[in-house]
């Protein structure tokens, strides 16, 4: 029975699906696992290197496999410079590191830039696709580097995924399932 840890931002939570999310799926489908969800609303890779191994600590088997995935990438795009981006997810990895081999990479999925440049419920904030692409990027290939897996959601979501976006960042119940499968398919190979 493998552990999975799952860190991200409010998609990772699930935000805007009355079922739960993407990981509420995953849940269901690795039925002889345990999943544990810590997405936080509005997470940044600063905020989760500060929480990591307290919340990893607690959550660790020690007779099965524990996996720690890392989703994150959105919020960091629009608060962090890049540079500091990479600096945490190689922090991240080093203390994830600690506790387990295995360790996976969720990249930020697409956004509807018109919607949310600038946000209209925190308007100091604004996101945009083509640094959401640059952080995905860097993402990817910090985990190619450390050998890491690495799930492309800007990549590999369908242009309708956008279609789910009602507020520009978070996925409706379609958005999630779209997330959700991609996921699992990564995973199986």
């Amino acid at each position: 029975m493998a552990h999975y840890i799952i860190f991200g931002d409010s998609i990772t939570y699930g935000q805007n699906d009355l079922k739960g999310g993407w990981v509420q799926y995953l849940r269901e489908e690795l039925t002889n696992d345990i999943v544990y969800n810590l997405g936080i609303d509005g997470e940044t890779t600063t905020g989760l290197v500060n929480r990591l191994e307290e919340e990893i600590k607690p959550r660790l088997s020690e007779d099965d496999p524990n996996i720690v995935v890392i989703a994150l990438g959105v919020n960091d795009s629009a608060r962090i410079s890049l540079k500091e981006f990479q600096q945490n997810l190689i922090q991240l990895i080093k203390l994830a590191q600690i506790y387990t081999s295995k360790i996976i990479f969720i990249g930020p999925a697409p956004i509807d830039q018109i919607k949310v440049d600038p946000v209209p419920w925190a308007p100091e904030i604004s996101y945009k696709t083509n640094l959401v692409k640059q952080y995905s990027e860097t993402m990817q290939m910090l985990a190619s580097q450390e050998k890491l897996k690495f799930v492309d959601l800007f990549h590999s979501l369908p242009p309708e995924y956008i279609k789910t976006l009602d507020d520009g960042l978070h996925p409706n119940h379609a958005g999630h399932q779209m997330i959700f499968e991609i996921i699992k398919e990564s995973w199986k190979k």
